[in-house]
């Protein structure tokens, strides 16, 4: 990633022009077929330093070379240069390179996606004797990547064409993380018993707590396998591989955690939101798994989703453990619960900022 950065150092009194010529410097860019870039105005009139600064990121050298270009041989374009040069006393130009800590050498950091389809490798990977079903995101670049696994939840049934979940994929690879989406067995692709087969007791009796305890349960050990799978990729950091998902696939984040200790990090979206008040056995089998965690984990649902419960009740079982955990509940997410239960897949610009931030100093 690199970064074209203007500062404009203003003649007296005329700051508030050169900001104003410079948001009219942007539109003329839209109007040439370029980024408009971001303005920056001094926050503190008082402060030394440029009055107005504008940036504009680039994904290489010669991106920025045909921009220059498109500029030189702009006449509205050099218009707007010609007023500016009587605003300002001088201006700095320069032209910069994303780094990044040494000791974020696990982080691959910001990735474009323009031109790129958002389409996975099919991978199958070995569990419990069966052959499952996954599918494989990969950024451009040479890698090897930090990747995440990514768990679906209950309705990826057995047929459906809903099979791979490249919204939340393509977030992760612009951070430049690698992403697998596993189905686990019986679901989608992957050969099993569905889980309604094996939890068939009436919703919120006590059978179908400890079926849906129990179910869940082996299925966790599915995403365990598929983290198996990744650490022997080439284009995967075995040492650098995350579990995340929502719903049925945020419990089985948080079991697969508790049960596979390499993994370096969990993002869990509204695990038992639906079933929680319902499911002793479940609620027990999940604080248990949240007692052994060795690994940071980041608690995350919508205000407006079936129950907040689940969140809460983890995250204080876990106050003054000494383990690094995070929570947070989002103002709601649409209009209906089942609208604040998929957060997870429809929110990344909500979640994204934070759960970035959480990855890039955990995973």
């Amino acid at each position: 990633m690199y970064i074209e950065r203007t500062s404009y150092y203003a003649r007296p009194g005329q700051a508030e022009a050169v900001g104003q010529t410079r948001r009219d410097a942007c539109e003329v860019r839209r109007r040439l077929g370029l980024s408009a870039g971001s303005v920056y105005l001094r926050a503190h009139p008082g402060d030394d330093g440029p009055d107005v600064q504008w940036e504009c990121a680039y994904a290489t050298t010669a991106e920025h070379d045909a921009d220059l270009a498109a500029r030189a041989t702009s006449p509205e374009f050099e218009a707007v240069r010609k007023r500016m040069r009587g605003l300002i006393d001088r201006f700095e130009r320069h032209f910069l390179y994303a780094d990044r800590p040494q000791a974020a050498d696990h982080w691959a950091g910001d990735v474009r996606l323009e031109g790129l389809a958002i389409a996975p490798r099919e991978v199958a990977y070995p569990s419990d004797g069966r052959s499952l079903a996954g599918y494989l995101y990969l950024p451009p670049g040479p890698g090897p990547f930090p990747c995440m696994v990514v768990n679906h939840g209950s309705g990826v049934h057995q047929g459906s064409n809903d099979v791979c979940k490249p919204s939340v994929a393509s977030v992760l690879m612009s951070w430049g993380i690698a992403c697998l989406y596993p189905h686990r067995r019986g679901y989608g692709n992957s050969p099993g018993t569905p889980w309604r087969e094996d939890v068939s007791a009436e919703f919120g009796s006590e059978a179908y707590d400890r079926q849906l305890a129990a179910r869940l349960d082996v299925e966790s050990d599915d995403v365990v396998a598929a983290f198996d799978y990744l650490k022997d990729q080439p284009e995967i950091r075995g040492a650098n591989i995350g579990v995340m998902g929502s719903s049925f696939g945020g419990t089985n984040t948080l079991l697969a955690a508790a049960k596979c200790a390499d993994f370096r990090c969990a993002v869990e979206f509204a695990g038992a939101a639906m079933n929680w008040e319902r499911t002793a056995n479940l609620r027990r089998l999940m604080l248990d798994a949240a007692a052994r965690l060795t690994q940071p984990i980041f608690f995350i649902q919508a205000a407006n989703d079936y129950s907040v419960a689940p969140t809460r009740e983890l995250a204080a079982s876990l106050e003054g453990s000494g383990k690094d955990v995070e929570a947070k509940i989002y103002p709601a997410f649409g209009l209906t619960t089942e609208e604040g239960h998929l957060f997870e897949r429809h929110g990344m610009l909500v979640w994204g900022p934070d759960v970035r931030r959480f990855l890039e100093r955990c995973l």
